[in-house]
């Protein structure tokens, strides 16, 4: 496995492209890759998403099918807010993969689709502690798990939109009290407000590794400040098990505003 990463981190580096992906990652859900921060505003605690996503090789089939091959890193880590500026950090999930994409044309529709192969872990951090000793003992938390997801996509006049589905497959997990797969279903949309200001917003809808419906949804402005370059600042919402691993069986309810570095 230490081999397969390395060679995923060479070829992200000869490879990267400019940030311009096949298929969109979608705007909700939280098994994506994000460059920013959210600060909750019903707990004292924020979340700092590092990482990216890259298409390493694409290629056409024909004008109507196009495919690529790339890779998923990134961490979503939970902060605690404390006085004098402090964030202690208290736990950081940690995804990374494989996947293959492709943009193609079906009943005269326009259609893509992803398909992932990933690993994710969670690990307690020392700000999870006090004295040494952890608030709530540790243990491990490991998935490995495929992803297939399809999209309709829409273009008009007034607004851009998509609706996907899809399901994730847990075939190795520990814990194993967990549900081994996943169906989820979303919408996201972009509306044009001026040449360089768009709104912009996502819901994802999903049933929890602890058969709860886990909802998340964003809502915001896109400012494009350079040409393939901008930032998201916006509204978070997330209902249901908690993303993070080691708070897997806990039930979240927050609202977040924060922001995100963006590439379009």
């Amino acid at each position: 496995m230490k081999y397969l990463i390395l060679f995923i981190s060479f070829a992200v580096i000869a490879n990267a492209n400019d940030g311009v992906l096949m298929f969109k990652p979608f705007t909700a859900s939280v098994f994506e890759p994000r460059i920013g921060s959210i600060i909750n505003t019903t707990d004292e605690n924020l979340r700092l998403d590092i990482g990216a996503s890259f298409d390493l090789y694409r290629f056409e089939i024909n004008s109507d099918f196009k495919m690529s091959m790339g890779t998923d890193f990134f961490t979503f880590t939970r902060l605690r807010s404390e006085e004098n500026f402090k964030f202690p950090v208290e736990t950081s999930d940690y995804f990374f993969g494989i996947n293959s994409a492709a943009v193609f044309k079906a009943f005269n529709q326009n259609f893509t689709s992803r398909f992932r192969l990933a690993h994710i872990s969670s690990h307690l951090v020392d700000g999870y502690s006090k004295d040494g000793i952890f608030f709530s003992e540790p243990f491990v938390y490991s998935r490995e798990f495929t992803d297939l997801s399809i999209a309709l996509n829409k273009k008009s006049g007034f607004i851009d939109y998509r609706i996907y589905s899809g399901f994730m497959y847990i075939f190795s997990t520990t814990p194993d009290d967990v549900n081994n797969i996943t169906y989820y279903i979303g919408a996201d949309f972009t509306k044009l407000l001026s040449k360089n200001i768009a709104l912009v917003g996502g819901l994802d809808i999903r049933n929890g590794e602890v058969s709860r419906t886990n909802i998340a949804g964003q809502l915001g402005l896109n400012f494009k400040f350079f040409k393939d370059f901008g930032i998201f600042i916006g509204y978070y919402k997330y209902h249901g098990s908690s993303m993070h691993g080691m708070f897997y069986k806990d039930f979240d309810n927050y609202d977040g505003i924060g922001f995100q570095i963006i590439y379009f």
